[in-house]
């Protein structure tokens, strides 16, 4: 069984007499436990618009999303919510971590807020920033964390609830290319020691490339699929040529 499954996922705005934009016109998907997927797509081809649906934090027009084989349009708004909160982790370009709260609080928070006594929380949140390479750092608040290290506890905390699915949008945005590296070989390396599952949308060819398939959306719809790796491999040659052709003009 797939983690995560789209079934000709549909997602149009406006009604019938205003301009209607169909961001996602049909996308079927599947994704297995402990893939890493990119998603890649020049603005407006409908990522961020699938990254929110499959999310739940849209619904789509039409079509199915199964995570772990729940139909997601089956769960009324609470369902939905816990859905999102026990199997779902979300990794934000901005980090989002509380300012006054330390590295161990920002990751226990979610934890807190979910029932679990303060101490097991704290104890849960620990052992994700050991996991993200952060122990180290448990006690500072984030203006005294670089962009990369606040980035490490964002993943700490979107991983302390040990789902099913990680949501990444655009996690190496905000980073510099030393740490956007770190950051992308510590999701890799979730994928391939943990088995956590990543979708991840991306702009970034040198992100896209560490991941196991990248999938590239235009105008809703699905353009291509393929390794990620060789269609690197190919997105280089292809720019070899055209340095090699410019060259002899």
């Amino acid at each position: 069984m797939y983690v995560l499954e789209t079934r000709s996922l549909k997602k149009d705005y406006g009604t019938e007499g205003e301009v209607c934009v169909h961001a996602l016109r049909g996308v079927d998907l599947q994704v297995r436990k402990g893939e890493l997927l990119a998603i890649m797509g020049p603005s407006g081809s409908g990522k961020s618009t699938m990254l929110h649906i499959l999310g739940g934090v849209e619904t789509p027009s039409s079509g199915q999303v199964l995570l772990e084989g729940v139909d997601l349009a089956t769960l009324n708004d609470d369902q939905r919510t816990i859905l999102r909160r026990e199997r779902m982790g979300f990794i934000f370009q901005s980090f989002n971590l509380l300012p006054a709260f330390t590295a161990v609080e920002n990751v226990a928070l979610p934890l807190e807020l979910g029932g679990t006594a303060s101490t097991e929380a704290r104890h849960r949140a620990a052992d994700a920033l050991k996991l993200v390479g952060m122990s180290h750092r448990r006690d500072h608040v984030p203006s005294a964390m670089s962009g990369g290290e606040q980035q490490r506890v964002a993943i700490a905390r979107a991983l302390v609830m040990q789902p099913a699915l990680l949501l990444a949008d655009e996690p190496t945005g905000n980073l510099d290319s030393a740490n956007g590296r770190q950051v992308t070989a510590l999701l890799r390396r979730l994928c391939t020691r943990e088995q956590q599952t990543i979708v991840m949308v991306t702009h970034d060819s040198s992100v896209a490339a560490q991941a196991d398939r990248l999938v590239r959306l235009r105008d809703g719809l699905m353009e291509s699929e393929a390794d990620a790796q060789e269609a690197a491999q190919r997105a280089y040659a292809g720019s070899a040529r055209t340095c090699l052709f410019k060259g002899t003009v």
